[in-house]
C-alpha cells in the first residue's frame, strides 16, 4: 500500500463515515483518515464520496484545507 507523503498537501478521495470524534474518510485501499477542520465547523451534509485536500499531520489524521463532495452512496 502506498501512503501519501507527510508534511505536503495531498488529495485523497474516499467515502465519509461517522466517527466518535468526527468524520472519517475511508479511501479505496481501506485506509481510514480522521479529518480535522481546525477552527472551522464540519461542513453540513458531508457524506458519500468526497475529495479532500490537506496535510497529513498524524499517521491517521488529515488537516483539511479543502473538501469537495463528489456524490452520494447508492
Amino acid at each position: 500500500m502506498n501512503l501519501p507523503a507527510r508534511g505536503s498537501a495531498n488529495t485523497i478521495t474516499g467515502t465519509i463515515e461517522a466517527g466518535a470524534r468526527g468524520p472519517i474518510l475511508r479511501d479505496a485501499d481501506g485506509v481510514a483518515w480522521r479529518l480535522h477542520f481546525g477552527d472551522d465547523p464540519v461542513p453540513d451534509g458531508l457524506e458519500g464520496l468526497v475529495s479532500v485536500r490537506g496535510k497529513i499531520i498524524q499517521p491517521d489524521r488529515i488537516d483539511v484545507e479543502f473538501c469537495r463532495q463528489l456524490g452520494q452512496i447508492e
